[in-house]
């Protein structure tokens, strides 16, 4: 995930999301006050990741929501300092210590990248670890204006680079699910909910997890998410999702069968999408060119990805799948 991050010019988020994974969420959860966290969450997710209010609330996603909450406590922290950025985190229902640990590890993540050529440090970078280096460091990997940080304002590109790192865990509703993968029975009595999604993971029937802000989700943006793990208790629930988009499976998930003729193209022997049957091949053969161009950029140690022309062309996709999907 963190590669991509690099090469998809979106490294800031990613770092964050990379390193709220490894660890554990931010948001604690006090008993009594349920709804309380979920109005904090939606009231961060109300936002754009630069900080400003959105318009169009379409994220769908918890690593989003991870990653607005630690952009916001780290612009805190940078403006005002540590009482306000504590006292953020008591009214958003965040821990503090995670926090900073996270600040830590998005460094050590960006770290490593640098170590391998991936992205470029500050020429001034000191050895030792002190505070003030631990802020310079910090800024540079949020600055937006650097090659590796081009595309970290645009939903799409970040959530294609989580599905990347993520896949193949991914579930689906009805409609991005192959009939044949159902085992015969009715799509109806497995996947249809009066109120809200159902979830099926190419086996059986999966539930999000409570603590999700799409939990309670009454539809959703495309029929397809990633998440961080299975936990079965009396169902099976999924932890930390995001609802992903076709173009992210088309371009990083498993392997590929094209039905030339319905227009439809089979990932992984279950996942059904809809697709013009040039598009599929167009996809198709993005994939193996990005493996090429990969392997190349990464042998020279370039620290130029974005401005690679089947980069572009991939992230110029995403891009214009999102606008479609908003007009």
């Amino acid at each position: 995930m963190m590669l991509y991050g690099a090469i998809f010019g979106c490294l800031s988020p990613i770092l964050s999301v990379a390193a709220f994974l490894s660890y554990k969420s931010p948001f604690i959860s006090p008993k009594d006050e349920k709804q309380n966290v979920e109005k904090a969450k939606a009231a961060l997710l109300n936002e754009n990741l630069d900080g400003s209010t959105s318009i169009i609330d379409n994220k769908q996603s918890d690593h989003l929501l991870m990653v607005i909450a630690y952009n916001k406590w780290s612009r805190i922290l940078q403006e005002h300092g540590a009482r306000s950025a504590h006292q953020f985190c008591r009214s958003f229902y965040l821990n503090s210590t995670v926090m900073y640990m996270i600040r830590d590890m998005r460094l050590q993540y960006g770290s490593l990248l640098a170590d391998i050529g991936l992205v470029d440090l500050p020429k001034d970078n000191l050895n030792q670890m002190n505070g003030n280096r631990k802020s310079n460091l910090e800024s540079w990997f949020a600055n937006i204006s650097l090659p590796f940080n081009l595309y970290a304002g645009y939903t799409s590109v970040i959530k294609s680079v989580i599905s990347a790192g993520l896949y193949p865990n991914v579930a689906a509703t009805l409609e991005g699910v192959d009939p044949g993968a159902l085992g015969g029975r009715k799509p109806s009595d497995v996947l249809f909910g009066k109120d809200r999604p159902r979830w099926y993971d190419g086996r059986r029937e999966v539930h999000i997890h409570p603590s999700s802000v799409n939990h309670s989700l009454k539809s959703v943006q495309y029929p397809f998410l990633v998440f961080l793990e299975k936990v079965e208790t009396s169902k099976v629930f999924l932890r930390d999702t995001s609802v992903i988009s076709p173009y992210s499976l088309l371009l990083f998930g498993g392997s590929m069968v094209i039905q030339h003729q319905a227009g439809v193209v089979i990932i992984d022997g279950w996942l059904r999408l809809t697709a013009a049957a040039q598009t599929a091949v167009l996809f198709k053969q993005l994939r193996i060119t990005l493996d090429a161009v990969l392997k190349e950029l990464t042998r020279k140690q370039m620290a130029t990805f974005v401005d690679n022309e089947v980069v572009r062309s991939i992230i110029h996709l995403l891009l214009e799948e999102e606008k479609a999907q908003q007009a």
